[in-house]
């Protein structure tokens, strides 16, 4: 047959016609539905079966006129034209679509859908050929399979071994959790896609000499070339570790993080060379700790350790588990993977609690059915906070008609609805459940999903939480606060999700560096996708800020006008900031006293109080605090609180910062003299006063002194008045009684 012939035979245009309806309908789902990396992994699945179908049968037909087998090189390079016309169509569909949308992604998508299903449909036509090739009649049968096996391993893999991405001959490349937006074209992707390239190149060699022997015109140079492609492939995959294809544990524990400790209920590993190092003690009795108080809430009586992987940063836990942003449990392999970013670790009970739930979840899995129950289980029991509960989060949310209904997030509508209100909606109502019908129930619940065991449908226990909300007490300013901190959409939702989280980090990156004319660049091209987006804005106000771009700090009020109101406050403070930098106190102080009384983070009313404080005192005080805040170079601060000390001994705010600075840097030994002076020579402010007894508490606590930590929050919850911290405090005193009974019980030798 002729090219043309086999092109519009009814069985390629069956395929084309096929492919093409499936491709129309991937455009109407949200995410996959542009030119980008979804759209092109979900097409490489796709044609990777049409490809095997298409080259198996074609070659068969062409194998019964024995023209193939005499013309091998020649009706393979047909075949594989007609997949890749096929695939273009494909791609044009999608582009089609993205112009359409005005999508932002349509470069990348391209670069993803020449990587990713491009290499797919060579791989697979090699496939099929070499399968039309060996089993007449029934090649797509085994290439199918073929297939089914390639896919099935690599489940197997992410099922049974450490990282939760994985590389795949089929569908290139899964990046593992979803939180992590940005999905760059990383070198690791090229280099496995070229060696996906070698598989197919290996296949029809392979082809090539099968048929030569078949019809007695074998070549030295088609064996030579096999054996090269076959040396190739092994050395590749020798060094899959160094390139990054996957990551066993016994590497990552032998080359990434060779340090260990074994406590009663972990085995904790780490970097030796890192600063967690310096402490890990302190973080083996962190782990310990919330272990108890989960067997505790859970009633279990786990066995088995956990494993703990204590990564240096986010970029090599990135690298080796797929989750940079996001911290990791795997409940099937008793696990987790964080990045230590303080001590005691705010996320540590959250993800135990996956964990520990395994003994009640499903059976391979150990995880509920529902995926809302999976998140829920874990706020409820990681209750204690620094502020708001999930209780009056969600009562606002209710309110202000942000919150989807609990049917609808339960399952797996969970991930759709945006990462924060699910969390926290879920949340409320699984701790609503465990506080009114008991824990037993809700693990009967979590390992079936099946709301039965409470004897009322899901509607109906909804609507006992949404009553149950009703009578909870919620500040007034709780509402702005939690219209603000859940007013960011989905992945689903949001305009070109993937490139703008790409220009996010990469803006981020430039700005922690201080390369502010970069990070501007970036925040910018970011927000010409997704305007409203309050972070970019603020990221590009701090970034003209500290860039000494002052006059270019405001931001246009027809672009903040949508925005949430704590978000159009924090705007005015960096205005406010850039105004006292350019030595314009008097309308500074105007719009400091003005924010202090609007609702804002906590972290920004102390900024507040400082500021209100050091521009009341005038002089060196107001100067040098005016200094502390103009820059994000520790050692320029540093050296204007010490500045400030040597010359007003008695300003308590100095000791605060300088202790803070310490604390967030790991150094409690250094934090605890500062922040000890400013609690003896007063604030004199509220929430400063509360800030510092808090950190202070846990400096103590790092220190051994566990009595005065309990006194440090027992003063907290006196001097509390909103009784937001007391939740807080009363865990930290008990986890100090807790450790002073270590201590006393190792001291005596009974531990």
């Amino acid at each position: 047959m002729t090219f043309n012939q086999l092109f519009f035979s009814k069985i390629v245009l069956t395929s084309l016609a096929v492919a093409a309806i499936l491709a129309i309908i991937l455009t109407f789902l949200p995410l996959v539905g542009t030119l980008g990396f979804e759209y092109s992994i979900f097409t490489a699945f796709i044609m990777a079966f049409i490809s095997v179908f298409l080259a198996s049968e074609l070659a068969n037909i062409e194998l019964r006129s024995r023209i193939f087998g005499q013309r091998v090189s020649d009706r393979s390079s047909a075949i594989l034209l007609i997949n890749f016309i096929i695939l273009t169509v494909l791609y044009l569909i999608g582009l089609f679509s993205s112009l359409i949308k005005q999508d932002c992604y349509i470069m990348e998508g391209t670069v993803f859908f020449l990587l990713i299903p491009a290499v797919t449909v060579f791989f697979s036509t090699s496939l099929g050929l070499l399968t039309g090739f060996i089993v007449k009649r029934r090649g797509f049968l085994l290439g199918a399979l073929i297939l089914l096996a390639i896919i099935f391993y690599s489940l197997w893999k992410l099922y049974s071994g450490l990282p939760l991405f994985l590389y795949n001959p089929v569908i290139g490349f899964f990046p593992g959790p979803l939180y992590d937006e940005a999905v760059p074209v990383t070198q690791t992707l090229i280099i496995y896609r070229a060696v996906t390239v070698l598989w197919g190149v290996f296949l029809l060699l392979l082809l090539k000499v099968m048929n030569g022997i078949s019809f007695q015109r074998a070549r030295a140079f088609d064996f030579i070339s096999l054996v090269v492609v076959v040396i190739a492939l092994i050395i590749s995959y020798s060094y899959q570790h160094n390139i990054g294809f996957s990551y066993s544990r016994d590497y990552v524990t032998e080359d990434i993080l060779p340090g260990s400790i074994e406590t009663d209920n972990f085995i904790i590993y780490y970097d030796p060379g890192s600063s967690e190092a310096g402490y890990i003690d302190l973080i083996a009795e962190d782990h310990e700790w919330r272990y108890k108080q989960l067997s505790e809430y859970l009633n279990l009586n786990s066995s088995g350790k956990i494993r703990s992987y204590i990564y240096p940063d986010i970029e090599t836990r990135k690298k080796i588990v797929g989750a940079g942003e996001t911290t990791i449990a795997n409940p099937v392999h008793k696990e987790i993977h964080m990045v230590y970013s303080s001590f005691p670790h705010p996320i540590l009970k959250h993800e135990l609690v996956h964990v520990m739930a395994g003994d009640f979840g499903s059976e391979y899995l150990k995880i509920s059915p529902k995926i809302g129950l999976l998140e829920g289980i874990a706020v409820a029991a990681d209750w204690n906070g620094n502020g708001y509960t999930r209780h009056q989060y969600s009562k606002s949310l209710i309110e202000k008609n942000m919150a989807p209904d609990i049917e609808d997030i339960v399952g797996f509508g969970f991930w759709y609805a945006p990462p924060q209100v699910s969390y926290t909606l879920m949340g409320s109502f699984s701790r609503y459940l465990i506080d009114t019908y008991g824990i037993e129930n809700f693990k009967t619940l979590y390992k079936s999903g099946d709301f039965s065991v409470y004897g009322k449908s899901l509607g109906e226990l909804s609507a006992e939480w949404k009553e149950f909300l009703e009578g909870v007490y919620t500040p007034e300013e709780t509402t702005a606060i939690a219209e603000s901190r859940f007013s960011e959409p989905s992945i689903f939702e949001a305009t070109c999700p993937r490139r703008v989280a790409t220009l996010k980090n990469l803006a981020f990156t430039h700005f922690r560096d201080d390369d502010y004319y970069r990070a501007i660049k970036q925040f910018e091209e970011a927000l010409g996708y997704s305007g409203g987006d309050a972070v970019l804005l603020n990221g590009l106000s701090y970034s003209n800020y500290y860039g000494g771009n002052y006059e270019q700090v405001a931001i246009p009020a027809e672009t903040t006008e949508h925005l949430p109101l704590v978000d159009r406050h924090i705007l005015q403070n960096i205005r406010a900031n850039a105004l006292w930098q350019t030595d314009d106190s008097a309308k500074a102080l105007v719009v400091f006293q003005a924010l202090r009384s609007k609702p804002l983070p906590d972290e920004l009313k102390r900024e507040l109080d400082i500021k209100i404080s050091a521009i009341n005192r005038g002089g060196v005080t107001e100067e040098k605090i005016r200094d502390f805040f103009g820059t994000r170079q520790r050692t320029l601060q540093v050296a204007a609180l010490e500045e400030l000390i040597q010359e007003h001994p008695d300003y308590a705010p100095a000791y605060y910062l300088l202790g803070r600075m310490f604390f967030n840097n790991e150094q409690f030994d250094k934090a605890l003299p500062y922040l000890s002076q400013a609690r003896e020579l007063g604030l004199g402010m509220e929430k400063l006063t509360l800030e510092n007894l808090r950190i202070l508490g846990i400096v103590f606590y790092t220190q051994g002194r566990y009595e005065e930590a309990q006194d440090a929050y027992t003063e907290l919850v006196l001097l509390d008045e909103s009784g937001q911290r007391e939740d807080y405090s009363l865990d930290f005193i008990d986890r100090s009684i807790w450790a002073s009974g270590l201590r006393d019980e190792e001291e005596s030798g009974q531990y």
